[in-house]
């Protein structure tokens, strides 16, 4: 069964939603996936109450439960603040955990993302993965090198605009994190392995103009010095790559359709 909800809000969203009630915990992350887009969007801003629950119910026909456990999911990143008289408003951007892979699926699903995003995105990958690669290239083993080749052999046969090669892109970024040793830069994982994910995705399918070169052979350049055990090597060419992905992305029309300052 398929539940439709049309906001009210003063900016509201073009079309209704609909949230299937396949499973409990399919419509939790549905309902979670629309606030998450709604406010990353800016239909509901910062500031804004997000609708009742006795609006939302009504409306959207869905349990009390259920958006309950919306609300908790998106305010464990927090994007809520909920307060006993003023109820549950966005909360302000600063607090939000932008490198959670859900916020930054929704970035990308809510459309071209903007470009203080972007920016920052790439921004956090300069200052992690060379050094991570440098201390991988110290500190690599036989498995790690396996996983390396493994993606690098992925993105040379799959096409690029398939998932599976977005995948591929981002476990080689995961097998750097992870063969660096260090239990701190590997919390971060999760959040950069989506980001990577998700802008190769948008940069060389869903973008109005995609990019057609395979960057591969600059990937396969890292990885030659990590198993080479060269970490100046690994840490420079590593700085490379990450600054011509930011290039390509400002080659394109991200920026020109759609920015936004901070």
């Amino acid at each position: 069964m398929i539940f439709c909800y049309h906001t009210t809000m003063q900016n509201p969203a073009p079309d209704p939603v609909s949230f299937s009630t396949h499973s409990v915990r399919r419509i939790n992350g549905s309902i979670a996936d629309w606030l998450g887009r709604q406010i990353v969007l800016g239909q509901l801003p910062e500031g804004e109450q997000v609708p009742t629950e006795m609006d939302f119910v009504q409306q959207a026909g869905v349990s009390r439960g259920a958006y309950r456990e919306a609300l908790r999911q998106v305010g464990a990143k927090g994007m809520l603040i909920s307060r006993t008289r003023s109820g549950t408003r966005v909360a302000p951007r600063e607090s939000w955990v932008l490198l959670d892979p859900d916020v930054v699926r929704w970035f990308f699903e809510a459309g071209a993302p903007p470009d203080w995003f972007i920016r920052a995105i790439y921004e956090l990958r300069a200052m992690v993965e060379p050094p991570a690669a440098a201390f991988a290239a110290e500190r690599r083993t036989e498995a790690d090198l396996a996983a390396f080749r493994a993606a690098l052999h992925a993105m040379r046969t799959c096409e690029m605009t398939e998932t599976s090669w977005h995948q591929a892109d981002a476990g080689f970024h995961r097998a750097i994190l992870r063969s660096s040793r260090n239990p701190v830069l590997i919390t971060l994982e999760a959040g950069i392995c989506a980001a990577v994910a998700s802008t190769t995705a948008f940069r060389y399918r869903d973008m109005p103009n995609p990019h057609t070169r395979n960057p591969v052979e600059e990937h396969a350049a890292v990885f030659e010095r990590i198993e080479a055990q060269d970490p100046q090597g690994a840490r420079r060419l590593m700085a490379d790559l990450v600054d011509t992905a930011l290039l390509d992305q400002l080659g394109t029309t991200v920026f020109d359709q759609k920015s936004s300052s901070p």
